[in-house]
């Protein structure tokens, strides 16, 4: 074999929020980091996805920051910068358990010969975790966090360098506002990627239209509406699809999370004896809230787009390193994100996929 995982932190109890910080003493080139949670509910009524559990991922070295998002955003760049769907087990349902795999690739795809993580290249590195179990599944009572890694034997002969994701910028959102953001311009960018989480509206109500350039406007990128974009790019991906459980409550409204938040298909189907109609009622976001004449319990299957709110945009073809959008060549580079009607109480945020050369 020529690749192995190693276990960073085994099976641990997270029941009280803080921040997991664990030493990545491994001297092998990594290829990808997952942080598995696992939670198991006490109660029937939703409050969030597993993946909302982690706050926010962080891996630095020192004050050099690798990697910086939010779980949920976290799962997002490596389902767009990979087109593999990490895990979810939208589980609802008392006892039952709620499951999120949270990958980070440093590469475009599992043991990318090209671009990984070389430990050697840092002095110190650290994976930060900040956790909260009260904001994932059902009224928790008990919650775990683990750590893996996957790992070369040995060094990769073709290493160039690795991919850095982070949360370039964000902003509660306002209703029809206008900002403009200047990109970074050390390392290239590959993906662009506009994202606003929201239980209660779609991205492209958050955020109506977008606009990149180069050297002040001298050269559009480019400039179109939300809807355009994601018929644009989402289909170079496929479908989210993840299986729920959960159960109804006669004639009242239910709030279920789902990772897609955009085209969702709900496929409730009672698993006992029930003579009532479950209706999915339409509502924008993550949130998708289901009624039904007779309480039942149920499973599911859950197709959509835009995980977890995010409006992709590759810089080119997204698997050839010199098609990406070459930024330090460059004087100024900026972004243009004007909102739509919108969700006021959400956040909205510019994330970036960069790649980053060893030795530059």
């Amino acid at each position: 074999m020529k690749f192995r995982q190693s276990e960073l932190l085994s099976a641990t109890s997270i029941m009280t929020a803080g921040t997991k910080v664990i030493d990545i003493n491994i001297k092998d080139v990594i290829s990808r980091l997952t942080v598995l949670i696992i939670g198991t509910n006490d109660d029937w009524t939703p409050v969030g996805q597993a993946v909302r559990i982690a706050k926010q991922i962080d891996l630095v070295d020192g004050s050099d920051v690798l990697h910086s998002m939010r779980g949920c955003y976290s799962q997002g760049a490596a389902f767009y910068g990979t087109g593999i769907q990490p895990f979810n087990y939208q589980n609802y349902s008392d006892h039952g358990k709620i499951k999120a795999a949270i990958p980070i690739y440093f590469g475009r795809s599992l043991w990318d010969q090209e671009l990984a993580l070389d430990p050697s290249q840092f002095n110190n590195l650290q994976l930060k975790i900040e956790h909260d179990y009260a904001l994932g599944g059902c009224t928790l009572s008990a919650c775990t966090i683990e750590v893996w890694a996957d790992i070369f034997d040995d060094k990769p002969s073709e290493l160039k360098g690795f991919l850095t994701a982070k949360s370039h910028w964000t902003k509660t959102l306002v209703a029809s506002t206008t900002d403009y953001i200047d990109l970074p311009t050390d390392h290239p960018i590959r993906l662009v990627m506009p994202a606003a989480f929201s239980n209660d509206e779609e991205p492209n109500i958050n955020i109506a239209s977008i606009k990149l350039s180069e050297e002040q406007d001298k050269r559009v990128v480019i400039e179109a509406a939300t809807p355009q974009l994601l018929q644009m790019f989402e289909q170079a991906y496929p479908e989210v699809v993840e299986l729920m459980e959960g159960k109804t409550v006669t004639n009242t409204d239910v709030e279920f999370f789902v990772s897609p938040c955009k085209d969702i298909q709900l496929n409730p189907m009672a698993t006992a004896d029930s003579d009532g109609i479950i209706h999915g009622a339409w509502s924008g976001g993550n949130g998708r809230v289901l009624d039904s004449s007779a309480g039942a319990e149920f499973s599911g299957m859950i197709h959509g787009r835009s995980m977890h709110g995010i409006i992709p945009i590759p810089m080119g073809r997204k698997e050839v390193i010199d098609d990406w959008w070459n930024t330090p060549e460059l004087g100024n580079a900026r972004i243009k994100m004007v909102t739509g009607a919108g969700d006021t109480s959400s956040l909205y945020e510019l994330l970036l996929q960069q790649y980053r050369k060893y030795g530059a």
